[in-house]
């Protein structure tokens, strides 16, 4: 199994929404540690991947959200290192802010060589705000999204979609397209990680999909998802052969880490990887398990692959470290 990235994610910042499918699983507290002491690790791992040569080099996340005061440092850093963050900035679970404080935000990020944003969307303004868990998030992230394209910021929105937004779809993409210069729109489906498990029973069928306009349709990489019909008659799945791993920086790891050397850590967490997948069957030995050709929702292949790892441990009682928790040290696998 080959590394063929590293990432060290720190997530010391708060965010002020708790979505219902989050990746991270956000209760809106921090987890992780000081900025600059997870910094200086990152710096650490950078010297020492370009000492062996190792590409990309390793980047420095900060999650749960980019509301803290070192965001324009960790921009700089982006910029000096070639990472993503030095021109695009995820701008969903910020505090809301007036429309004067939205714009000073938008202009001094701009400044600071961020080029896109994306604010998030999930259905109309009542649904979004329950599913964000905060009462005013849609409210923001359309004025997020109207002031940074007035400001020339790009703006990509993005748009969760499932059946319980279905209905409110259509005049979502009116909203969303009505503003002038916005950026293209993608929609997406979620996840299984995190706890988007949740969505499972609104997760949409081939016909829901089929049902849409074609203004929403065409933000859609369709192209990725499949039936569990399609997938499994599609002949032997493709097994894993590389992963991204992901080093993640909390209180009860850093003062075990700043001891450890690099190779120790990233040895660390690929044994936790390893140990993992040795303790669950192939994806082809699941989707004969677990496999329901009746089954007419979507998916990405890797979905299925967590959704099936995820009944075996639970139906088959193992303990074992969830190297797919993005709360911790974590891999994903492809």
């Amino acid at each position: 199994m080959k590394t063929i990235s590293i990432g060290i994610h720190n997530p010391c910042v708060p965010c002020s929404c708790a979505c219902k499918y989050c990746l991270l699983q956000s209760c809106k507290e921090a987890e992780g540690i000081d900025y600059y002491r997870g910094k200086k690790l990152a710096e650490r791992f950078i010297v020492w991947a370009k000492n062996k040569n190792i590409t990309p080099l390793p980047f420095y996340c900060i999650s749960y959200c980019a509301e803290y005061p070192q965001l324009l440092d960790n921009i700089s850093f982006n910029k000096e290192n070639g990472f993503l963050g030095a021109n695009f900035l995820q701008c969903n679970g910020l505090k809301i802010r007036t429309l004067s404080e939205t714009d000073q935000f938008i202009k001094n990020i701009k400044s600071a060589g961020i080029e896109n944003i994306d604010t998030t969307f999930f259905g109309n303004p009542k649904y979004h705000d329950s599913f964000a868990a905060r009462e005013g998030d849609y409210d923001f992230m359309l004025l997020l999204a109207k002031r940074a394209a007035a400001l020339d910021l790009n703006c990509s929105p993005t748009v969760v979609v499932s059946r319980e937004s279905l209905s409110m779809l259509d005049e979502l993409f009116d909203t969303l397209e009505s503003i002038p210069g916005i950026g293209r729109i993608y929609s997406f489906l979620p996840d299984y990680r995190g706890r988007g498990y949740l969505m499972e029973k609104a997760r949409i069928t081939v016909q829901d999909y089929e049902k849409l306009s074609d203004k929403i349709k065409k933000t859609f990489n369709i192209s990725r998802y499949k039936t569990q019909k399609d997938w499994l008659s599609s002949g032997v799945l493709p097994e894993y052969t590389q992963r991204a791993l992901t080093v993640t920086l909390r209180k009860d790891n850093i003062d075990r880490f700043e001891n450890m050397s690099c190779d120790e850590i990233i040895a660390y967490v690929e044994k936790l990887d390893d140990d993992y997948y040795k303790a669950i069957p192939s994806i082809n030995e699941l989707a004969e398990i677990y496999g329901n050709k009746e089954n007419e929702q979507l998916y990405r292949l890797r979905d299925l692959f967590w959704m099936w790892q995820k009944r075996y441990i639970h139906e088959n009682h193992i303990s074992i470290y969830d190297i797919t928790d993005e709360r911790y040290c974590n891999t994903i696998r492809s």
